[in-house]
């Protein structure tokens, strides 16, 4: 079949909702929309009623919302990745498996109808024996453009649980994943370290907390240190707000201790403030050279390069 001029992506999380309107030969975003309905925000309210099957009921959710995009109707496609196929969202998809390769072989995908003249292309994610992703892959995949003059490397895209893919000559194939976000939001918000700590923005006048957290969670000893957040609050008077860059460091330091003194390139694609603070982290442990980073606006371009790339084959 012939791919559509325009395509609506669909980036459905855990906890937010973006759509995007998108002209197929530029990947230009025409329109955007959106919400902090996230799957698990929808499943609840799924949960709340008997009347609706699952698939349905997400399907009445997007609707509603695709309906709010100034000139919708020109989509000849919507591809959906994240949380969408996962069983809280809407259509529980089987888990491809690593490896996969830059032309998006070895990953999962099935045809959902949605309106007349207008369906859905569902993607999964992957898994290992040790982890699993949704989204990510599809992230990975648009990335894969800006990877390949460097042949191999180590592609780290942090967030609520943090994913370390290996990239070699155009194949991923392995990957390791880190909850340190969430461990992050556990620590900061609801243990007793919670009073030590205020959440703030990032700037220069962190670093030096942010760094001292880094070299132990650098050096292993992230459990033996994590108490000091607090005994820094109370016997040596500790800013809060530094302290909570102190605890980020720790968990960050630790997360990519396993990358010292390593030989391979690293790939950081990431928004603010994790682009900066990632960026800080690797800095402080490898060859600058070897540090390869990527923004926010390539992150979004590689979706989309993503899920164009997944249209391409489903065209075929």
């Amino acid at each position: 079949m012939k791919i559509p001029d325009y395509f609506i992506s669909c980036d459905w999380g855990t906890s937010n909702f973006r759509l995007k309107l998108v002209a197929t030969e530029t990947l230009n975003v025409l329109v955007e929309h959106k919400t902090d309905q996230g799957v698990k925000v929808v499943y609840q309210k799924f949960l709340q009623q008997n009347q609706i099957g699952q698939t349905q009921f997400f399907k009445n959710y997007l609707e509603s919302q695709i309906n709010k995009l100034d000139d919708y109707h020109k989509a000849g496609l919507i591809v959906a990745a994240g949380m969408a196929s996962s069983n809280i969202g809407m259509k529980e998809l089987s888990y491809g498996e690593v490896p996969f390769n830059d032309k998006g072989e070895g990953l999962k995908w099935e045809i959902v109808p949605f309106k007349e003249n207008l369906d859905i292309i569902l993607i999964s994610g992957v898994k290992t024996e040790t982890g699993m992703m949704r989204g990510e892959e599809i992230q990975a995949l648009g990335l894969s453009k800006y990877l390949e003059s460097y042949r191999s490397g180590i592609l780290i895209l942090p967030g609520t649980h943090s994913k370390h893919i290996h990239y070699l000559n155009g194949e991923f194939n392995s990957l390791k994943s880190f909850m340190t976000g969430e461990v992050f939001e556990l620590l900061s918000c609801t243990s007793i370290l919670s009073n030590s700590v205020e959440k703030c923005h990032w700037i220069n006048k962190r670093h030096d907390a942010f760094k001292q957290g880094l070299k132990i969670g650098f050096r292993g000893e992230l459990s033996a240190h994590l108490f000091s957040v607090r005994a820094r609050h109370i016997l040596d008077d500790a800013n809060k707000k530094d302290n909570f860059y102190f605890l980020s460091g720790m968990l960050i330091g630790d997360e990519l201790s396993y990358l010292k003194d390593m030989e391979h390139n690293v790939f950081l694609a990431a928004p603010e403030p994790f682009y900066s603070m990632y960026k800080l982290a690797l800095e402080s442990v490898l060859n600058a050279a070897q540090v390869i980073c990527f923004g926010d606006k390539v992150l979004e371009k590689a979706l989309l390069l993503g899920q164009n790339n997944i249209m391409e084959i489903y065209a075929k």
